[in-house]
């Protein structure tokens, strides 16, 4: 039997348009966050969920219940789903990363494999729990189809595994765009294949908002 994952990054939320490191930072979505969900909302009609599950943090939940609103489905949240965390660099601009900690800096955009702020979460701890809590939920819901809301960080992790590239190439991964689509699905034996990478074809342009495809060489601050 066949599982399948339809896993979303959250809307645009606060910390996206104040340009801050959100992590496990709470700032709600956005009005045109808002605006995102109604398109993702008519989209996920296309899928016949039996299950949602999200990140605790509220941009999640709120994209999580607008994809699962055509069933009505509860939405049930887990730890595992979190953004990274990013300890002392929470909440604050991305602009000032270069001077106070350029070394950690120079790693988010560049090695990001290699990438810890202080007091924070190791980004190798993030793809394995990342990891761990998806082949749970396919456990939970085997040959059915299941909704999973997440951050831009997170999935990039777990996505660069699913694809399977090595860790230490993380920089070439993909950083999904707001409520963009992936979907993952998993064979009896856990294998994962990808079908669907960053599909943002719900969003019209004057919603949809982009972060840059790669993390490697990226001038400008990735808001997650």
């Amino acid at each position: 039997m066949k599982t399948t994952i339809v896993l979303i990054r959250h809307a645009q939320a606060d910390g996206n348009v104040r340009r801050i490191f959100q992590g496990r930072y709470d700032g709600k979505v956005s009005e045109l966050g808002y605006r995102q969900l109604s398109a993702l909302s008519k989209r996920c009609e296309d899928f016949t969920f039996s299950a949602a599950y999200s990140s605790p943090l509220s941009r999640a939940v709120e994209t999580a219940k607008a994809a699962v609103k055509h069933q009505g489905l509860p939405v049930v949240t887990l730890d595992g789903l979190l953004e990274i965390s990013g300890g002392d660099w929470e909440g604050k601009p991305w602009d000032t990363f270069p001077q106070s900690d350029p070394e950690q800096n120079d790693n988010w955009y560049h090695h990001p494999s290699r990438f810890q702020a202080p007091g924070g979460e190791p980004m190798r701890h993030v793809m394995e729990r990342m990891v761990s809590t998806m082949e749970e939920i396919v456990r939970r819901h085997p040959g059915e189809t299941v909704c999973v809301v997440s951050h831009g960080c997170a999935i990039g992790c777990y996505m660069n595994w699913a694809l399977g590239h090595p860790f230490e190439e993380l920089s070439n991964s993909i950083i999904c765009d707001n409520t963009a689509i992936n979907v993952i699905c998993y064979d009896e034996a856990m294998h994962p294949t990808v079908t669907v990478q960053n599909d943002t074809s719900h969003l019209d342009a004057s919603i949809h908002t982009s972060v840059s495809s790669l993390w490697a060489g990226q001038k400008e601050e990735k808001t997650r």
